[in-house]
């Protein structure tokens, strides 16, 4: 009989089905690293929300458990390259939320506009001062979404409901799509000079990280209002507040923070903001949705192996994976590479299979390249559902495959075309086990395809390689690889240098500097 462990008060609803089906159930609330390290040997599954974290430590302690179930969308809290390691399987429900999240913008906005909480609690200690509170309408106001996923496009529909004019900022969106949507498509510098109010609904990456600070800030317009339902961080909190304090921003409505529950809170002391305590998922419905799916999901992968919402891994069998997994590795790598690589907004995808080795069913692999591609750049993504949102994005897609003789026995080979550029990379396996690039653009190379790689493009002439690499040493950055590929003598050469430590913008810049440098570029895989 499984023995599953229900964390951070999963609906009862979701227990029930779970224990129908002949699973002995623990229920318990959101446990500590350690208090979960202590137990976590006993089950076979997990289910947890956003209150408990799974780290490495805690996972280094089980060999029983097979799946860890989330019950909503971001598996930020979950350790998920422990997790693989471990060999297990991390399931979420993706669009679970959707609604109570878009609902929950929207009370946040209303909320801010008409001062609704501070009226309220003038009301209460027994003062009536209507003119203290004066709003601002959302009729004919321009609304600014970052991010245009599920969540996204939501708020988009309901606002064009407030006869709101609707601006969209995401890097992957298509022009044909945003107008299917009803949307203008922008650049976020664009959106952020344009819009009434701003609401987040974009992933936490290293590019959304701290994506507004004082500098975006400073040119919004005095009466802009900002909401963030997404991730606690992408708004920068100290500059935030200040901002605030200086009027120079209207308002901000807030239900996510960079750390929960939230600590030296700077905005205490401001009227202007709105502030919930990460609510956004916290209705009945809602609740009642993502845990009757995730119950059914781990019941269904622990009864038959079927693999439903997995982040970490396709739904194979498990000898085929162990078969497949080096080429599942390199195909992933080959897509989180070129989807920081690449310039502008992604209108194609194609990805040519080649060589005598070619396997007949390339679905799995092709769906490893997507979600690689598409992982950095939206909310919540995995096997089964990457093709998909590359439909939803309005981003095309094609496929080859060839087993004629090539450079390699197998090799992948995957072109982006986005509306500034075409970008190609090409990867193998070594010893079948180690992914490797063999060209870029068309430039031949041999590089590892791992961690931090700068890939720097210049005019071949003399003392050009050596004052990159000269670069990167006087900044402390060890070159552990260095890989030169040229199309011809005195024509573009391309290189590919692995290293180890921190390559920043400023650094970048430098290497841009260096004379006949085309272009430096770093991608982390």
């Amino acid at each position: 009989m499984p023995k599953i462990l229900a964390l951070d008060n999963l609906s009862q609803e979701g227990v029930e089905i779970l224990r129908k089906a002949q699973f002995e159930v623990d229920v318990k609330p959101a446990q500590k690293p350690n208090e979960l390290a202590a137990i976590i040997d006993e089950y076979d599954g997990m289910i947890v929300r956003s209150g408990t974290k799974v780290t490495a430590e805690a996972l280094e302690k089980t060999s029983r458990l097979k799946v860890i179930g989330r019950a909503g969308a971001g598996t930020d809290n979950i350790d998920k390259e422990a997790a693989t390691k471990k060999g297990i399987v991390v399931m979420n429900t993706p669009g679970g939320n959707t609604i109570s999240t878009c609902e929950h913008t929207f009370a946040l906005l209303l909320s801010l506009c008409r001062n609704i909480p501070a009226a309220h609690g003038s009301m209460v200690a027994g003062r009536w001062d209507r003119k203290k509170f004066m709003g601002a309408e959302l009729f004919g106001k321009t609304l600014g979404i970052v991010g245009a996923g599920r969540i996204g496009g939501a708020v988009a529909k309901r606002a064009m409901a407030f006869e709101m004019k609707v601006l969209v900022y995401d890097p992957i969106l298509t022009k044909l799509k945003a107008e299917a949507l009803g949307v203008e498509l922008v650049t976020l510098d664009e959106l952020i000079e344009r819009s009434d109010f701003i609401t987040i609904h974009a992933p936490k990456t290293k590019e959304t990280n701290d994506m507004i600070r004082m500098e975006q800030l400073k040119r919004m317009k005095p009466s802009c209002r900002i909401v963030n339902c997404a991730r606690g961080g992408m708004v920068n909190e100290q500059d935030l507040a200040e901002a605030l304090k200086n009027k120079v921003i209207a308002g901000a409505a807030l239900d996510v923070y960079t750390s929960e529950p939230f600590e030296n809170n700077p905005f205490l002391e401001l009227d202007n903001i709105v502030m919930t305590p990460h609510l956004a998922a916290s209705t009945d419905e809602a609740q009642l949705t993502v845990a009757v799916d995730i119950a059914n999901q781990i019941v269904d992968y622990l009864s038959t192996g079927a693999i439903v919402n997995a982040v970490n891994v396709p739904s194979l069998d498990a000898e085929t994976r162990k078969q497949l997994q080096p080429m599942l590795t390199l195909a992933e790598r080959l897509g989180r590479f070129m989807s920081q690589y690449m310039q502008g907004r992604p209108n194609a995808i194609q990805i040519s299979y080649e060589g005598e080795l070619v396997v007949s069913d390339t679905y799995p692999i092709t769906a490893a390249i997507l979600t690689g591609f598409l992982e950095p750049l939206v909310e919540t993504v995995n096997v089964v559902s990457a093709p998909t949102l590359l439909k939803e994005y309005g981003i095309d897609f094609s496929e080859t495959r060839s087993a004629k003789p090539s450079d390699y026995a197998f090799q992948i080979r995957v072109n982006v075309r986005t509306d500034q550029e075409s970008r190609e990379i090409c990867g193998t396996l070594f010893n079948n086990l180690e992914p490797r690039i063999c060209s870029i653009d068309g430039a031949r190379v041999d590089a590892e395809l791992v961690a931090k790689m700068v890939i720097s493009v210049n005019e071949d002439k003399p003392l050009v390689i050596g004052r990159v690499a000269t670069a990167l040493g006087e900044a402390g950055v060890n070159i552990a690889n260095f890989s030169l590929g040229r199309e011809a003598a005195g024509g573009r050469a391309t290189s590919v240098i692995n290293v180890d430590g921190e390559v920043d913008e400023a650094l970048l810049s430098k290497i841009r500097g260096i004379p006949h440098v085309l272009s430096a570029r770093i991608v982390e895989v």
